[in-house]
């Protein structure tokens, strides 16, 4: 089952990379489209006294980074821990990470992925800045019991969340999400209720909160 769930990992992670490159190259699209617009404007008013404005430091160019996630919610319990690799262009965050539960019961073992993107409306330099954010989660959960069941889980979040920065390297957050998910279950309990679930077979709607701390380079 292990093996198996890190095959899961492993094509998730090689699907989301076209999505991530493209991604970024439409933001940097846009990115060149505002940077344009903001010489132009800038050259327009070079007659007065005005010095022109220019784009915050943090959003000049794509900037790679590190950020530690807590993930829990109401499908899959306890919280996990969830390292993350970041990448930060323009008013956007990529995230990408592999999580696992710190607590590990003996009869239980939990291994998940993420992708996150975030969009910040007023940008990310602010002391406190609101986002918009969209996750992609998969969760096996394991459970050696007297049956041992193993559930896959997909959930597909959307919701907002906020960060306090007190520079443009370090900073604090937290989410709140809601959506869809499902799962397939597969089990050696031979009693009625515990028969195999194929994905897509039953859906349901989760409630996830989310905290991280992060570094930018």
């Amino acid at each position: 089952m292990f093996k198996a769930s890190v095959q899961i990992l492993a094509v998730m992670l090689a699907c989301l990379l076209p999505v991530v490159s493209r991604a970024a190259e439409a933001v940097e699209a846009v990115e060149a489209v505002e940077a344009v617009e903001a010489v132009e404007a800038a050259e327009s008013g070079a007659a007065s006294d005005t010095a022109p404005s220019r784009a915050p430091e943090s959003e000049k160019a794509g900037r790679f980074g590190i950020a530690l996630n807590t993930s829990t919610n109401g499908e899959v319990y306890p919280m996990r821990l969830v390292p993350t690799a970041t990448f930060v262009t323009g008013r956007s965050a990529l995230e990408a990470g592999v999580g696992f539960h710190p607590f590990i019961r003996k009869d239980q073992r939990i291994l998940s992925g993420e992708f996150n993107y975030k969009y910040f409306p007023n940008g990310m330099d602010q002391t406190l800045s609101v986002y918009v954010i969209a996750r992609l989660s998969y969760v096996n959960n394991a459970l050696e019991t007297f049956y041992p069941t193993t559930y896959h889980y997909l959930f597909l979040n959307a919701g907002y969340g906020v960060i306090l920065c007190n520079n443009t390297k370090t900073y604090l957050g937290t989410n709140v999400t809601a959506g869809p998910f499902t799962y397939a279950r597969s089990s050696e309990n031979p009693y009625e209720g515990f028969e195999k679930d194929g994905l897509f077979d039953k859906v349901g709607v989760n409630l996830a909160f989310q905290f991280n701390v992060g570094y930018r380079f």
